[in-house]
């Protein structure tokens, strides 16, 4: 499990705890979990367009837990 903060272009913020998150070719963002057996559910899409930034809750190089961004273009997941 991750905690992932998605930054939405009208100025909020979601805070999320699954799986992963991953961005797809055409941008959109989808979080997911898995279940009792292993099987990726998707739990949230969010349209290219209403995302402004993706975070990872993760350790910094100095250790430090900290929000690290994800890429704003390209295909990635993050687990």
């Amino acid at each position: 499990m991750a905690v992932f903060k998605v930054r939405l272009t009208s100025g909020e913020e979601r805070l999320v705890e699954a799986g992963r998150a991953a961005r797809t070719d055409t941008g959109h963002i989808l979080i997911e979990d898995t279940d009792s057996l292993g099987v990726w559910t998707l739990l949230e899409t969010y349209e290219p367009t209403d995302v402004s930034a993706v975070y990872r809750r993760g350790p910094a190089e100095s250790g430090i837990y900290t929000w690290i961004p994800q890429p704003t273009a390209g295909r990635w997941w993050s687990y």
